[in-house]
């Protein structure tokens, strides 16, 4: 998920390679460090290091600690590396890296058996957004999506578990942090994030032109190609939300007029997911970032707290389909509810102005959709803007929490019986019901 500029909990190795361990402070509870794997040390990044910084001599100093926040979820561990170098002019510099690796869980070592989310991210980095960002710098202009990425190479002999790791630059020393994902986006940040996916959206479609098909890791089905495992899965996923919100939906205002539909969606979300999820070569298609939300979004202010840009992270779920994945998934999780949808229209305009904008700069020549055919196919797709308010929404806007577990109860009344959800859900529903959206 995204990076964060919250102090991290750490270690330090000195000189000699020895470990101080320091005391932290997770939640409420105070503990020594050890989430940090032992096999990540500073041997391992002198390849890195040898390759990238010139006159590059030794290293003087490696922490390593916790890059996201105590109070927060995330699918990976995230972690802050800060090298201390020497160069061979003796001159100092001080770096810093986010390394990505999965959690030590078995029920995370079984999901890569299935599908290696960190072979896709890597991937993405290495195959695609290079190439997008080259595009643009062809044409002299300065449109850069990610941070600068790093892959582990002679490493790896060494190290297997280097592998399914994803090595960035640390864009927070750049300026660069989340926002407070409680208070969403407000306006001018959405369209700055709406032009930044029309940049990338753009860049995927000419890409295809100039390079050919894309890889089956992002036009094949969802974890498998098998339907009825993918839709097991898919089941095991999506189920527990929904029979969490259908439990609470009568208790939000009017919610018992839309009971009766969503136990319909219910009963179909997974086939009608799966279904979808397989992109149309007649339509219009891109590389959709796949998670596009607020905690996978990284902005910079300047003076006056000017925004000046924004960054995309968290390449795992990247998908070539239809735009509408990402446009939904960010507009109904994202953007802050007095403009999500009494601006919704607006937003879908300007995204595809810039569009177009760019799709032009490029001479794309196949066919580009009208705005009108974009409106006719974002309902095509209106499953995914359910998926995005009824799964994704209120993990959003739960409150963080300092227990390190919780029961079903309490984990159903932190996604959506909080004040803050209720006061979104119950005016996305109607606006859901109004579109036809909940029709299936």
């Amino acid at each position: 998920m995204g990076q964060d500029n919250s102090k991290p909990s750490t270690y330090e190795e000195d000189k000699n390679g020895g470990k101080d361990y320091k005391k932290a402070k997770i939640g409420a509870i105070s503990i020594y460090d050890n989430v940090v794997p032992k096999w990540i040390h500073r041997n391992v990044f002198l390849e890195i290091l040898t390759e990238h910084i010139p006159n590059f001599k030794r290293i003087k100093k490696f922490r390593v600690g916790l890059a996201n926040s105590d109070d927060e979820n995330y699918s990976s561990l995230l972690l802050r590396v800060r090298i201390k170098v020497e160069l061979t002019d003796e001159t100092i510099e001080h770096l810093s890296f986010i390394l990505k690796v999965p959690h030590e869980s078995a029920e995370m070592q079984q999901m890569l058996k299935t599908v290696n989310f960190f072979d896709i991210e890597n991937a993405t980095y290495t195959d695609l957004i290079s190439k997008f960002q080259s595009f643009y710098e062809d044409l002299g202009l300065d449109i850069v999506f990610a941070p600068k990425h790093y892959r582990f190479k002679t490493g790896l002999e060494n190290e297997p578990k280097l592998a399914n790791t994803v090595l960035m630059e640390d864009l927070c020393e750049q300026g660069y942090a989340n926002l407070n994902r409680l208070e969403c986006v407000n306006f001018e940040q959405t369209k700055m994030v709406l032009q930044k996916l029309a940049q990338y959206h753009a860049a995927g479609a000419q890409c295809r032109v100039v390079n050919g098909p894309y890889s089956s890791i992002y036009t094949q089905e969802m974890f498998d190609a098998n339907e009825d495992r993918c839709l097991f899965i898919l089941n095991g996923i999506m189920g527990p939300f929904m029979s969490m919100f259908l439990e609470t939906l009568k208790s939000y205002k009017n919610g018992d007029i839309y009971y009766d539909k969503f136990l319909t969606i219910s009963a179909n979300l997974s086939k009608r997911f799966f279904t979808l999820s397989k992109y149309d070569p007649e339509e219009f298609n891109v590389i959709n970032h796949g998670d596009c939300f607020v905690n996978n979004l990284l902005f910079k202010f300047g003076t006056e707290d000017k925004l000046i840009d924004v960054r995309f992270v968290d390449f795992q779920l990247p998908r070539y389909g239809h735009p509408s994945i990402d446009l939904f998934n960010f507009i109904l999780t994202s953007v802050h509810i007095d403009y999500k949808l009494k601006q919704f229209d607006y937003f879908i305009k300007y995204y595809h102005d810039q569009l177009i904008k760019h799709l032009q700069l490029f001479e794309y020549k196949e066919y580009i959709p009208s705005l009108k055919e974009l409106h006719m196919e974002l309902y095509k797709y209106g499953i995914y803007a359910i998926t995005a308010s009824v799964m994704v929404l209120p993990v959003v806007l739960m409150e963080p929490r300092e227990e390190e577990s919780i029961d079903g109860k309490q984990f159903k009344d932190l996604l959506y019986t909080n004040s803050r959800y209720r006061a979104y859900i119950e005016e996305i529903l109607p606006w859901l019901d109004n579109r036809g959206l909940l029709d299936m």
